[in-house]
């Protein structure tokens, strides 16, 4: 090689290491000239938890990130988020030097918008600067009492302390303790074990739980009891049976607080269900008439959780068939017309009737009847045509209007002709129309000047004959629902007034048919089956300690491991999985009630993973206890569990809602971004669990809460993704003054499936469901034996758990429950809300 080509090739190799040099450095992260890195930052004080500090306002930045820190290589970091540029640091250690930088970021907090600014330096305090109270350990701490299965303990008021903890131990090394917290200080700790020796201390701890306040006292030791010999219950009898009861009976055992009683017909129980009672005479209630019954009893502990025998020999007893009727036909039936179309009614009153129904009619075929019921013998009816003769008689009805009785013998009357000062009736309503579908018929007609409302009549005869009424007001059409396919109807309006009084004639009768049912949809190819479930937390406790459905968590927790696993859903929003401690053998200290239910699916051959699996917003996120804050993203009891093998998550979050003045739990709403693996479709999930109290101001709060949820899904779902909301919104179509979330919601533009929309029982057109498993039940259960729903199967109950989703067909709903023939629960009731499952096509 020549001298001029070796030099060549040196200076295209030098460029080459240069060029590739360039080539690999990192870039620079650039920003915005528009947004400035705030400057003047500073300490403007200090306190030995606290550092304030406050930086020159930048113009158009919106929100701001401290960071702050200790360690040259930042390790050790946090970070907080604030819209004011003046701020104070919580939860510092005293006596540390601390480093802090501020940069600017977007609303969301999701985007650095500026670099950091210069570092400031700042030192807590030694010691409190402040005149916070200060507190004393506790003291005086002493068992007053024990049993076999609790020790009571007392202690002296500390000044200034709001709230206690005792621990409970039996170890050395205090690793199996379990925490109680009190705001007194005379307490019983309960579920201990019999016969065993436990340890005890007290401190003093804030009112929120969250900050240990003092020391421990001393230790104490208190031993419970040896437990009381306790014999299976004997003499065991059936004494009655009526129609739905049967009354047992059994000797009383010695030092038994409690018993439970078995119930079942199936001879391997799997219909058992379960009553408690303190007492040796019970009567079992909400059986089926004509049904043999088998029937068992043992001894339990007092709380209900520890069973302290056997069950006895069961005995069989069957109830009785349905009563005769108890009832004789009302007599003395006396009608005045009290004007041209009015009547007062009145008659002898039947022995513990429960209701009446009067018949008033003027044709010989009743074809015009109008009926009324009264729970009194005397009343008045309206709606009647001047200067025409009636006939009237009544019945006994039972409380859902059932006959009881037939009808009394007719009397007759005449109403009056119109008198010449009686003002001129309204015009009968024109412009009479209608439009059909397959379920719904929608109505209208022109507004009469004045009228206070309309009555319409709705029949499948042509007479009218077998009419149904609704009143109007205010409005001038009608959706009337529920109807059949291919049926011909007929309608009929009026005006009315306040109270109903006729005020026109009816207009000519309208016919219209509905439609046949749409053809069946083809079968999804790529289903994706999403859930909503509120398990009941396990350190709640039902509306009524009597009601002897409402099991504890140990002892409903695989009913609803069954609940799931038999739906196995590809994604489910669960509420109340709380992210506290269970309080049960091998379990303090180890397992939350959330984590508790992933294992158990788990190991019955689920594979179920968690969008956040964190308890509690702290660095240490396992326990509240010296909660030092930190967003961890977690949400209680509000968690996303989805099946691992069906669903991939791409994205979780977590906003905690508005929170009422009054102490309440706080609230969340927790969202995913998620991938079905079938087809790689991306959707947004979201679940939430929002306040609960029915007293003033929480209906304002739950519109804003699930306002503010709105807030984060526009947010959050920027690229649009198809929306999956579940959750218990606390809310209802029967709310007064509005099912405000559900609005809030479906005004957003979400659906729901059912179409269970303000006081209506029947689905709108609105709904997607294309079909339908036992939607007439309620959402809340409320562990009722008599599964609490509407007896027509073609309407809705009442929730307040809902799915909604954006649009998208939606090929299945099931509200789920297992109920026997009669509309009992059977078996143990998993929690006292029914899990929603719902099957879509993701678009």
């Amino acid at each position: 090689m020549t001298q001029a080509l070796r030099k060549s090739a040196i200076a295209g190799l030098t460029a080459l290491l240069l060029f590739s040099s360039l080539a690999i450095a990192p870039a620079a992260v650039a920003y915005d000239p528009a947004y400035a890195v705030p400057t003047g930052l500073k300490s403007t004080g200090q306190t030995d938890t606290t550092v304030s500090l406050s930086w020159d306002k930048s113009v158009n930045l919106p929100r701001y990130r401290v960071q702050v820190y200790t360690k040259p290589d930042m390790s050790d970091a946090v970070y907080y988020r604030f819209t004011d540029s003046a701020v104070v640091i919580p939860n510092l250690v005293k006596s540390t030097e601390y480093k802090f930088r501020v940069r600017g970021i977007s609303a969301d907090g999701l985007v650095s918008l500026t670099a950091y600014s210069a570092a400031v330096t700042a030192t807590t305090a030694a010691a409190p600067v402040s005149t916070a109270p200060t507190y004393a350990v506790p003291t005086g701490l002493k068992s007053t009492a024990q049993t076999d299965t609790t020790v009571s303990l007392s202690w002296d008021k500390s000044a200034n302390v709001p709230r206690y903890r005792v621990q409970v131990y039996t170890k050395a090394d205090m690793s199996d303790a379990v925490y109680y917290r009190f705001t007194e200080s005379s307490v019983v700790i309960p579920n201990l074990v019999k016969g065993t020796q436990y340890k005890f201390r007290v401190r003093g701890i804030s009112a929120d739980g969250l900050v240990s306040l003092t020391a421990y006292s001393a230790a104490i030791t208190a031993s419970t009891a040896a437990a009381p010999a306790y014999t299976v219950p004997t003499g065991l009898k059936s004494t009655a049976q009526t129609d739905t009861t049967v009354s047992l009976s059994w000797d009383k055992s010695a030092n038994l607080p409690r018993y439970r009683v078995q119930v079942y017909t199936k001879a391997d129980m799997s219909d058992a269900v379960y009553y408690r009672f303190t007492e040796t005479a019970v009567v079992i209630p909400n059986l089926v008439k004509g049904t043999q019954y088998k029937f068992r009893v043992r001894g339990i502990s007092a709380d209900g959780l520890v069973s302290l025998t056997a069950y006895s020999a069961a005995v069989t007893a069957t109830t009785a068939a349905a009563p005769a009727a108890a009832y004789t036909v009302p007599t003395g039936l006396q009608a005045t017309a009290t004007g041209p179309d009015s009547i007062a009614v009145s008659w002898n009153p039947v022995a513990n009737a429960p209701g009446y129904r009067v018949q008033v009619y003027s044709r010989s075929d009743m074809s015009d009847s109008i009926y009324k019921r009264f729970t009194e013998v005397s009343g008045t009816m309206s709606g009647l045509s001047p200067n025409t003769a009636y006939f009237a008689r009544v019945r006994v009805i039972g409380p859902a209007g059932e006959n009881l009785t037939a009808y009394s013998p007719a009397v007759t009357f005449t109403t009056p002709s119109v008198s010449p000062t009686t003002p001129t009736a309204p015009t009968t309503p024109t412009g009479f129309t209608g439009t059909s579908t397959h379920r719904t018929v929608d109505l209208s007609w022109n507004p009469v000047p004045n009228a206070p409302g309309y009555r319409l009549a709705v029949a499948t005869k042509a007479d009218m004959s077998d009419a149904s009424w609704h009143r109007y007001y205010g409005i001038n059409t009608a959706e009337i629902r529920g109807l059949n396919a291919l049926t011909a109807y007929y309608f009929q309006v009026r005006v009315i007034d306040e109270a109903g009084t006729s005020l026109s004639a009816y207009t000519p009768v309208l016919s219209l048919a509905t439609k046949a049912e749409p053809p069946a949809q083809p079968a999804l190819s790529n289903p994706l089956t999403v859930a909503s479930y509120n398990v009941m937390c396990a350190n709640c406790v039902a509306e009524s300690d009597s009601n002897t459905n409402a099991l504890p968590w140990s002892e409903r927790r695989s009913a609803v491991v069954e609940n799931i696993k038999s739906r196995m859903p590809d994604i489910i929003g669960v509420q109340e999985a709380s992210q506290g401690w269970l309080n049960e053998p091998g379990q303090t200290g180890g397992l939350s009630q959330f984590e508790d239910l992933q294992q158990r699916l788990n190991n019955a051959g689920a594979n179920y993973a968690i969008s956040n699996n964190k308890r509690n917003n702290c660095i240490d996120s396992t326990t509240p206890t010296n909660c030092v804050y930190a967003d961890q993203g977690a949400s209680q009891g509000t968690r996303i569990f989805y099946n691992a093998a069906t669903v991939e998550l791409v994205k979780t979050g977590s906003k905690a809602l508005p929170l009422a003045s009054v102490p309440e739990n706080p609230r969340f709403f927790a969202w995913a971004i998620a991938k079905q693996k079938s087809t790689g479709k991306l959707f947004f999930f979201g679940d939430t669990h929002l306040s609960t109290s029915k007293a003033d101001g929480f209906y304002e709060l739950r519109k804003q809460q699930a306002e503010t949820i709105v807030s984060v899904i526009k947010q959050e779902n920027s690229a649009g993704l198809p929306v999956l909301m579940t959750g218990d919104l606390n809310s209802s179509k029967w709310q007064k003054p509005s099912n405000a979330p559900y609005d809030v919601f479906t005004n957003f533009g979400l659906v729901d499936p059912l179409g269970n929309d303000y006081w209506e029982d029947f689905p709108s057109m609105a709904a997607t469901a294309e079909k339908r498993i036992n939607a007439h039940l309620d959402s809340w259960n409320g562990f009722a034996t008599l599964a609490p729903g509407v007896g027509d199967k073609s309407a809705n109950g009442s929730y307040i758990d809902y799915i909604l989703t954006s649009k998208m067909r939606v090929s299945q709903w099931e509200t789920v429950a297992n109920i026997d023939s009669a509309g009992n629960f059977a078996g143990i009731i998993p929690s006292d809300h029914n899990m929603l499952v719902a099957t879509v096509g993701l678009p």
